[in-house]
């Protein structure tokens, strides 16, 4: 009798993993590739909120990361797109920041490029200090990664912020000592 309870059990478990660490992550993978697909035909904020709302307000235990990740990258083009409207830019950058997740190194950098690409289309400051920021929580987390410390780099030698481009550039060579390209730079400081 005991032997049949540990065998049900066993099959009950076994169920729910499959349920929840296959089935699920695969419909919402499902989804996602379905909403991309369509992603031209999106031409309101409202059909963007519905469509992208099939992928986020999906439950799945596994892949909500991944998800908002993927979509973020997809939706940099278009932010970044100097055709695009500010407006429809702000909007797309605004919905993505409310999805990823601000402890992720990874979303950080994504969420830093998002408010630099708002930044060179409105030329605000508020968009390259929400950029900075980004970047520099993501330098707090991971202080030696590449992404990161080249991404800082990038924005202050966009803003021509010497000072700040000087000490991003020291870190970077002090782990990158044959990074001439850095060298170089600073060199022209």
């Amino acid at each position: 009798m005991i032997k049949k309870i540990v065998i049900v059990i066993v099959i009950v478990i076994v169920l729910f993993a499959i349920y929840f660490g296959s089935y699920l992550p695969f419909v919402k993978a499902q989804r996602y590739i379905s909403v991309i697909s369509k992603i031209s035909l999106i031409k309101t904020p409202k059909q963007f909120e519905e469509e992208f709302g099939k992928i986020f307000n999906f439950y799945s235990p596994i892949g909500d990361e991944e998800t908002a990740k993927f979509a973020a990258n997809v939706l940099i083009n278009p932010i970044d797109d100097k055709n695009q409207p500010e407006i429809a830019s702000r909007f797309l950058g605004e919905y993505m920041e409310s999805k990823l997740k601000k402890d992720d190194v990874k979303h950080l950098i994504i969420l830093g490029q998002i408010y630099e690409s708002l930044w060179k289309k409105s030329g605000k400051e508020s968009d390259f200090i929400k950029s900075e920021e980004y970047f520099r929580k993501a330098l707090s987390i991971a202080p030696k990664l590449p992404p990161v410390l080249y991404e800082l780099f990038n924005l202050y030698q966009l803003k021509g912020d010497t000072e700040k481009l000087k000490q991003i550039s020291e870190t970077i060579l002090k782990y990158w000592p044959e990074d001439e390209r850095i060298k170089e730079i600073i060199k022209s400081l």
